[in-house]
């Protein structure tokens, strides 16, 4: 009787598997791969161990028939761990938001509405004004590149260590750009609204040559040789980098190696959400406009507790590339700003699809967007009691909207995992080494070590309860053009990070204790223009944005 031949695919990857651990395990891990595991290796009282943490039971004729594949996998694990995973590594199946994908041929634009102001006579007052304000100054000639440049150097000099704002002042190229900006217009050649006017950044992006910390003391001394794509293309507009501002530990909170950021507004406060930096130097005058990310709330948390306003984009329109990653399906990158129009002139200089990032998409973006707020359909995510009080619903009213209250599903406890364990992946190799041990005053640890007991199979899972997360979201939103809440929006900040829908956070003043109150303003996918233009409109019948902390508190 001859023999069967026939080899399954399974046996196949199997075979490959030991083949590629092969070269590089010692021989007691071949051994445990190939059936003969000394007493160290896994067994089945181990199986039993990690169903309990599954939640899932098998019986012991079940184990034995997959002890050795298990025992397999993990060598697997090892010969991945040799393989060279860089910072700027992401993942091969980047996430998409429903309807998403690059649109050929989209154009993005947005012109600055004329201000007609004049240069203002004191430095303070010249600060505290908005890029749409300075653009035209510049503009005019009412003020050059190096003069602004020189006031936000002293400020940030004066106030940057005081708000524990600051992790590199990075003077010298500043003056750089600043001359080079300068000599261009000067030449009559205008890059545009952002020419010559200084920002700062969060310092989890790369700037080529200068340390870049993640907020976090094992990184202290971190270089990389490259520019981030959103360093890259705000000098290609022409803005001028001043600052790398401080980080939350590793993109989680506001304390960082150095301290706890401030909030200009109340410096009993800290600054809230990890870019902190970036909110506070806004906040306080310190640059022009800065830039953030958000992985859940880190943009629109500190712009709410900062009363400044901040935007965070629809997933995947602007590159992410030279950034720390800490969540390949939530993280992204926005400004943060003293108006709308600030957010939309920065957005469309740094927006669009990058080679370097998988997730980044070329989409249309049109500002000032024509909307008719007539037509608009306005959810409201706040209290039923307050519909009929909130200022900012009434605005909405006398502009002729229609408001109505909106209520959603609420997150999957399961969905929220995600985050966890594509951080524990971002940092899997710090995790297990002793570097860890430097990180202090953050819970980053236990977290990324609890992520390591997360199954596969359950990620996955709730990568597809996300899907269903989605649809039930979008189903939810029905025919709602915005919705509007409190805050960072409480309970749907976590649908809008999951989905990937924008929201501006807008300031509205503060409480008797000094708290902060905001309101915010989610748009549907990719209609990020039409966001903008809306919160806009709204933003223009008050004055909080106008309004300034009192620095000598600082």
């Amino acid at each position: 009787m001859s023999a069967d031949h026939t080899v399954t695919r399974k046996e196949v990857l199997k075979s490959i598997l030991i083949a590629a651990a092969a070269g590089s395990l010692p021989a007691s891990a071949m051994a445990a791969v190939q059936g003969g595991a000394p007493a160290s290796e896994i067994t089945l009282d181990d199986l039993k161990s990690f169903e309990k943490i599954a939640g899932i039971s098998f019986a012991d004729d079940e184990r034995k028939r997959v002890l050795g594949e298990i025992r397999g996998a993990r060598a697997g694990f090892e010969t991945v761990r040799k393989e060279t995973i860089l910072p700027t590594t992401g993942i091969s199946t980047p996430f998409i938001p429903l309807g998403g994908g690059s649109v050929h041929g989209a154009k993005v634009h947005a012109r600055s509405s004329d201000p007609s102001v004049k240069r203002p006579s004191s430095d303070e007052d010249l600060a505290f004004m908005s890029v749409r304000e300075l653009g035209h100054l510049i503009r005019t000639r009412q003020v050059s590149p190096v003069e602004l440049t020189e006031v936000y150097i002293a400020r940030l000099k004066r106030y940057g260590d005081r708000l524990i704002a600051v992790v590199n002042l990075t003077e010298d190229l500043a003056m750089q750009q600043a001359h080079a900006a300068e000599a261009e217009i000067r030449a009559g050649h205008y890059r545009g609204p952002l020419h010559g006017i200084p920002y700062g950044i969060k310092d989890l992006f790369s700037v080529k040559g200068l340390p870049t910390t993640w907020g976090a003391g094992p990184y202290e001394h971190q270089v990389f040789d490259y520019d981030a794509t959103v360093v890259k293309k705000l000098e290609a507009a022409g803005a001028i980098l001043l600052a790398k501002l401080s980080c939350g530990s590793l993109a989680q909170g506001d304390v960082w190696f150095k301290g706890t950021t401030k909030n200009p507004w109340n410096p009993k406060q800290g600054s809230s959400g990890s870019s902190a930096g970036s909110a506070s130097a806004t906040a306080a005058g310190l640059v022009g406009f800065s830039i953030g990310t958000e992985t859940y709330g880190s943009i629109t948390s500190p712009s709410v507790r900062c009363r400044v306003t901040g935007f965070r984009p629809t997933f995947g329109r602007v590159s992410r590339y030279g950034a720390m990653e800490l969540s390949y399906t939530m993280d992204k990158v926005g400004p943060i700003c003293r108006e709308v129009e600030d957010c939309a002139l920065v957005f469309a200089a740094i927006c669009g699809s990058d080679a370097q990032d998988l997730a980044a998409v070329d989409r249309e973006f049109q500002y000032p967007h024509r909307v008719s707020v007539k037509k608009l359909k306005v959810g409201w995510a706040g209290s039923e009691a307050a519909m009929a009080t909130d200022p900012i619903l009434k605005v909405f009213k006398d502009l002729g909207a229609s408001v109505r209250f909106a209520k959603f599903t609420p997150i999957p406890d399961g969905v929220n995992q995600i985050l966890d364990v594509e951080a524990g992946s971002a940092f899997d190799e710090f995790t297990r080494t002793d570097t860890i041990h430097g990180l202090k005053n953050s819970s980053w640890p236990e977290t990324f070590r609890a992520s390591r007991y997360v199954p596969a199979v359950e990620y996955l899972q709730a990568q597809r309860a996300r899907t269903l997360l989605m649809h039930r979201f979008e189903a939810e939103l029905g025919d709602m053009d915005i919705v509007v809440g409190n805050g960072v929006l409480g309970a749907i900040l976590g649908h809008c990070n999951y989905c990937g829908h924008p929201q501006v956070a807008l300031p509205f003043g503060g409480d008797a204790n000094g708290n902060s109150i905001a309101k915010s303003l989610v748009g549907r996918l990719y209609r990020d223009d039409e966001l903008l233009s809306v919160a806009k409109v709204v933003q223009d019948h008050f004055d909080f944005h106008r309004k300034r902390p009192d620095l000598t508190k600082v």
